[in-house]
């Protein structure tokens, strides 16, 4: 799976573009969008300093408006984001947090000059080419977001833009 995975990785990060412009932007501001749905990433600052949250984001599909936020797991040693639809507010149990999860997994930034790949810069560093979002597609079809897509995003994102 390791071996399939890096050959995909690489394969995206040759075809993407946009690099030039990624080096000018911070994390915080940067949009991405995936080439077949046009589903887009939008970073924003994380909610403040004294939060596990190290990035925030949002995302559209179709009508659906989703939240994520980007939390370092000590544990495993990078940082996991988390795509939310329809949450409850307020206190809210583990299950309720579960089943308002679309998308949970490791963040990669890709850098399409060379093809490498490593984890989510932090908030005040360069916005990597591309993101790889592993499983993003397959959990985006397979949640109520999905329901009605006749194909799902692919995981990977291409830069697109920068917020002022």
């Amino acid at each position: 799976m390791g071996a399939t995975l890096s050959a995909s990785v690489l394969a995206a990060a040759l075809v993407l573009s946009n690099a030039a412009s990624a080096a000018d932007c911070l994390i915080e501001k940067a949009t991405y969008r995936e080439a077949e749905t046009g589903v887009a990433l939008v970073f924003a600052a994380a909610s403040g300093e004294n939060t596990p949250v190290t990035h925030g984001f949002s995302a559209t599909i179709g009508k659906a408006r989703l939240d994520g936020h980007v939390m370092y797991d000590p544990e495993i040693e990078r940082p996991v984001g988390m795509l939310m639809y329809n949450c409850p507010e307020g206190d809210v149990t583990g299950a309720d947090l579960a089943a308002c999860t679309v998308w949970k997994g490791i963040i990669y930034g890709i850098d399409t000059k060379t093809g490498h790949v490593d984890l989510l810069p932090p908030e005040g560093a360069n916005a990597p080419d591309a993101l790889l979002l592993p499983g993003f597609g397959p959990a985006v079809l397979s949640s109520p977001v999905g329901k009605g897509m006749e194909s799902g995003p692919w995981d990977v994102f291409e830069f697109k833009g920068c917020a002022s």
